[in-house]
């Protein structure tokens, strides 16, 4: 059987409560950043370029239960033109703790295409395709912004929005996140054992003397129930037991972890 082509997931987005700005053409998908982050130190107060957007959104992740067959977002143009987007699914795996998405079928986007006239709102349905099942599914629900015909006219770059939203199918139906941490010489890893898929970020490493400890990849980071996800670190042996502290779907979690060496 042929493997669908994989996605990889490496975007840089401007965020501020749900209002999302400008970003290069790059591949398609997007991590989302926590909202709150403010953008006004990373957008350059020059012009803007030519094709900015401005779309805000809501919700900035979707959730269905098996008792629903469809779940609704909302994209407002608050840009002073009309702004085409191509709303389009993918789905949501993880393998050796790393994200991989995929066109998916597995949903209907409907309207997949449109243009949101200024300062108007355009709802986007997304509906279910089948019967529900016992399981979490996961997918990445993504709006880009087409190119538009009169800005490449006149032969100037085009700065499009892409982003993408969490979509999780069935959560009532899958068990508890169950969550365990190990340190090993060159990473640390969190054990999901359960069924729930959990958001982690703001990850802090310490070593028992109060030294913090780096790790290579420490952004918001998903972990799927029975996987394993990973940060990257050196020497985690000789470090001895490290605290962390995290914050776990909005809770903090505080632990301390013995290496598993030898």
């Amino acid at each position: 059987m042929t493997r669908p082509a994989i996605v990889k997931l490496q975007l840089s987005l401007y965020v501020a409560g749900g209002s999302f700005l400008f970003a290069s053409t790059a591949p398609v998908l997007a991590e989302v950043p926590a909202a709150g982050v403010s953008p006004a130190a990373e957008v350059p107060a020059a012009a803007p370029p030519p094709g900015l957007a401005r779309i805000n959104i809501a919700p900035l992740r979707l959730e269905l239960g098996a008792g629903k067959s469809a779940a609704t977002v909302m994209l407002t143009n608050t840009s002073d033109r009309p702004v085409p987007v191509q709303s389009r699914l993918f789905s949501w795996t993880q393998e050796g703790g790393e994200d991989h998405f995929a066109p998916s079928t597995a949903l209907t986007i409907s309207p997949s295409i449109i243009s949101i006239p200024a300062g108007a709102t355009q709802i986007v349905r997304v509906l279910r395709t089948g019967q529900a099942s016992p399981g979490e599914k996961r997918f990445r629900l993504t709006v880009d912004q087409l190119p538009d015909p009169t800005i490449a006219q006149s032969g100037e770059a085009e700065a499009r929005l892409r982003f993408a939203l969490p979509v999780f199918f069935d959560r009532d139906t899958a068990g508890p996140a169950k969550l365990s941490w190990r340190l090993t010489d060159d990473r640390l890893e969190l054990v999901n054992a359960g069924g729930l898929t959990v958001r982690v970020l703001a990850l802090d490493l310490k070593t028992t003397a109060g030294q913090p400890v780096a790790l290579q990849h420490n952004t918001l980071r998903y972990a799927f129930g029975g996987s394993t996800i990973a940060w990257s670190l050196a020497g985690g042996c000789a470090l001895g037991p490290v605290t962390l502290s995290a914050s776990v779907d909005g809770q903090t979690v505080n632990a301390q972890v013995s290496p598993t060496c030898g």
